[in-house]
């Protein structure tokens, strides 16, 4: 059936989503702080508009809310280096970013070069302020600035690690691995390096995944990550009874850094102890995880087993529309008439 208009048929215009759609729609989804959704529709914009600097900008501002702050300040860089220093604000932007990894020099030196380019700009109190906390956490550990250089061997395991995380939570695993065994091998007590290398040689079946996390265990007995992460080795081999040693311990602490706060959830909703994993997302505000598809994913896995079916629906939904496939394909397999739907959890599991 012809459904246009009498003489037109042979003059139809295309639909053509531009860089420009994308952008419009990222920010409709940023507002609503569905961060994950805002990242997927502006990494679109920049790919069909890759020269529109002010794309990629905002695409960094999202990422550094996600704790992306490496892959966000990779952007700023680009931005900076293509555009002559024109976008003064990404000197503010990336000084944030690397206070918040620690890098307390290069934040004093990018706040300081955003204020200098931009004395008037429209982030200037907001980079004295950063400054004047600067100032104060150099008080209280006055060695953290002594090497003036831009390069150093500290900031660079940093940022290295933060890159490996990186490749980790997009399934790169072979990527990670040896940026992690450069860390451990510079830092020998980089527990935290130890602990993901672990985590990616588990996930692809090598047994170095227990070696590492043994090595850990010894000679850091109070590492709680590496506890949590030989939970759930034995949890994923079928080896409950030996996992329990190390759930122990799990199921009385609620740590204050949320990623790991989050992450004890996610094992015990893995070992099946879906009233505690619950009981962990349900003392914490929303929004540190209602952006992660991940994590409201297993949430919504926590509420189909304590009871509360209807709820876990609505969850599992504002999972699917954040991007969790796992999520996505579990609706469509209740639209299709579906009555046992798979509400097992599996950390690592694809978004």
């Amino acid at each position: 059936m012809d459904l246009t208009p009498h003489g037109e048929g042979n003059n139809i215009i295309p639909f053509i989503r531009n860089g420009d759609y994308f952008f419009q729609k990222g920010l409709i989804a940023y507002r609503k702080k569905h961060l994950q959704r805002a990242v997927k529709l502006f990494q679109r914009a920049v790919k069909l508009t890759d020269k529109e600097p002010v794309f990629r900008i905002q695409l960094a501002a999202v990422l550094s809310e996600m704790s992306h702050y490496e892959e966000s300040n990779d952007l700023l860089r680009e931005v900076v280096a293509e555009e002559n220093n024109e976008y003064s604000e990404c000197y503010f932007f990336m000084a944030n970013n690397y206070a918040y990894l620690g890098l307390f020099d290069k934040a004093q030196r990018a706040a300081n070069h955003y204020l200098h380019m931009d004395p008037n700009g429209p982030f200037q109190q907001d980079a004295k302020d950063l400054l004047e906390l600067l100032d104060i956490e150099y008080e209280d550990f006055p060695n953290w600035n002594d090497n003036d250089s831009e390069d150093t061997s500290d900031d660079d395991y940093l940022l290295d690690h933060e890159r490996a995380r990186t490749h980790l939570k997009n399934g790169e695993i072979e990527a990670a691995i040896p940026i992690l065994e450069q860390i451990i091998e510079q830092f020998p007590s980089h527990w935290s390096a130890f602990n993901h290398l672990a985590e990616a040689f588990f996930r692809l079946n090598d047994d170095r995944a227990f070696q590492i996390s043994s090595h850990v265990l010894k000679e850091d007995e109070s590492n709680l990550y590496v506890r949590a992460n030989l939970a759930l080795f034995y949890i994923k081999i079928g080896q409950k009874e030996k996992a329990e040693q190390f759930l122990q311990p799990l199921r009385i602490v609620y740590p204050i850094d949320y990623e790991n706060y989050l992450f004890i959830a996610e094992v015990l909703c893995a070992a099946g102890e879906y009233e505690a994993a619950k009981e962990r997302f349900e003392r914490m505000d929303e929004s540190f995880y209602d952006d992660h598809p991940q994590w409201l994913f297993c949430y919504a896995v926590t509420l189909a087993h304590t009871g509360e079916l209807k709820k876990a629906h609505y969850i599992l939904h504002e999972a699917s529309l954040i991007g969790n496939e796992r999520a996505a394909l579990m609706i469509k397999q209740a639209q299709s008439g579906e009555k046992e739907l798979d509400w097992s959890y599996h950390p690592w599991q694809s978004d």
